[in-house]
């Protein structure tokens, strides 16, 4: 008895995928135009250009055989169907990688973009968003010179293993959509070599980009976004008539932030463990007096360029750290209007930073 209803429930099993099977659309790769990489721009009259790569997918990833697409049309849900016009099997955008925006399209907002594109259940929660500083059509015209599908993965590495702060499709909507903090994206660039360089983090207010940060900026925001960061930070230390370099490498940070209302200030507390990499030779890290020089130094220059780029956000009126979200957790009377019209352009930020040094990869 016991064997019958095991044989009748391995049947309805059977039955049941066969049934699901059935009802499953099947695409087979090497009959659709898959895309990977896609451009946007804006030409003259407001239409939108859009280009993109895609590979051959009976040939290596890493093959000579990657196609380009280009069109234009009114609206970015029009640019599919045309692409598919231009192709001998269906565009497909399920398997995007990387969405570029030209800088021109950026400042003028991806809203379109990100409503209609990047919020379809079709679309991969590992893509990468980035802005580059040329149009989109000489990024993707560059990047496919190089012969090679990557440019994910390039991203990624300056994620992991350089400056940018750790961000992805749901980062970002999250600070797209979010109360009191501001989306920021990786920038490219296209290098004197003619081969694609991420060039550190552009920031947007509301759908359009404000800023574009230089590389000790991009250093700070990831060092206070991130707990784990593995960059790099170059320290000019002046001693009488020289000027002497100290290499920092992140490796631990965690910060704490408090609302002191009745002040109307807000205190940092930054906890860094942090790496030295390169030091002055006259300096002996097994001294207590010259480790407490080089940790002063380093906690000054760090402090400094906090300070420096907390003013230019103020500035700027934008907030990519989420400093309106921080105060809104800890104030139940806190108004996103008022709070960035009115408090954030002036609020004092305190900072205290502990540093500790970890002796590791030391160069003298």
């Amino acid at each position: 008895m016991r064997k019958w209803k095991n044989s009748l429930i391995i049947i309805l099993i059977f039955v049941c995928a066969v049934g699901l099977t059935g009802c499953t659309r099947t695409k087979i790769v090497d009959k659709l135009s898959i895309i990977h990489v896609f451009g946007f721009d804006l030409d003259d009259n407001g239409q939108v250009i859009g280009t993109a790569l895609y590979p051959e997918y009976t040939e290596s990833k890493s093959d000579d055989k990657i196609y380009y697409l280009e069109d234009e049309a009114a609206s970015v849900a029009l640019l599919r169907p045309k692409m598919t016009t231009r192709t001998s099997t269906p565009v497909e955008l399920s398997k995007i990688r990387v969405l570029v925006f030209g800088k021109e399209f950026a400042e003028a907002g991806i809203n379109d973009v990100v409503e209609r594109l990047l919020l379809t259940p079709q679309i991969a929660t590992n893509i990468h968003i980035a802005v580059s500083t040329h149009s989109a059509k000489e990024t993707l015209t560059t990047f496919k010179k190089q012969g090679s599908l990557t440019l994910a993965e390039q991203i990624k590495q300056n994620m992991t293993g350089q400056l940018l702060p750790r961000m992805n499709l749901h980062t970002f909507l999250n600070n797209f959509y979010g109360e009191g903090v501001d989306p920021y994206v990786p920038m490219l660039t296209i290098d004197k070599n003619d081969k694609i360089q991420v060039d550190k983090v552009g920031i947007l207010k509301d759908d359009k980009l404000k800023l574009h940060l230089n590389a000790k900026e991009t250093f700070v925001l990831s060092t206070i976004e991130n707990y784990r960061s593995q960059a790099t930070y170059e320290i000019i230390m002046n001693k009488e008539s020289r000027k002497d370099v100290i290499l920092v490498r992140a490796f631990r940070n965690k910060s704490k932030w408090d609302w002191v209302k009745n002040e109307q200030q807000l205190n940092l507390t930054l906890n860094l463990v942090w790496s030295i990499t390169h030091h002055p030779d006259y300096l002996n890290l097994e001294n207590p007096e010259d480790l407490e020089t080089i940790k002063k130094v380093i906690k000054e220059s760090a402090k400094e360029e906090i300070e420096n780029l907390f003013k230019k956000f103020q500035e700027n009126g934008v907030d990519p750290i989420g400093i309106g979200n921080i105060i809104r957790s800890q104030d139940k009377d806190w108004n996103e209007a008022s709070f960035y019209e009115e408090t954030y352009p002036t609020l004092p930020i305190n900072i205290k930073l502990n540093l500790e040094i970890i002796h590791s990869g030391l160069q003298g």
